[in-house]
């Protein structure tokens, strides 16, 4: 029997308010933050594919960090990798994910 269990949720904290997503998996929990026009995700994430010549044109804004378990964790993590467009509107390697999605949602 195939069982996929799928929790939809709203984050809200330090005044953002983000759409979650955990995706329960075998052995692990895929994780993601979405809101103002961007993501981040565990590291299930291949942000050089936004990198790509084909794809780069979209414009997607998403970071991708490691080693966390939960949506609280991931909202407070470093970020690992993000895309090339994610960087041209100010997220940086190493700064968490709350304070990237602070940064665009103040252009809202």
């Amino acid at each position: 029997m195939i069982k996929l269990e799928i929790k939809k949720s709203i984050f809200e904290k330090n005044g953002l308010v983000l759409e979650g997503l955990e995706v329960a998996l075998d052995r692990t929990t895929l994780l993601i933050l979405q809101g103002y026009g961007a993501f981040a995700m565990c590291g299930a994430l291949n942000v050089d594919i936004y990198n790509q010549p084909k794809m780069v044109d979209r414009k997607i804004i998403c970071a991708r960090a490691v080693g966390v378990k939960t949506l609280e964790e991931l909202f407070d993590a470093p970020i690992e990798a993000c895309s090339q467009f994610a960087q041209e509107v100010g997220w940086q390697i190493g700064m968490k994910i709350h304070e990237a999605f602070e940064k665009i949602s103040q252009k809202e």
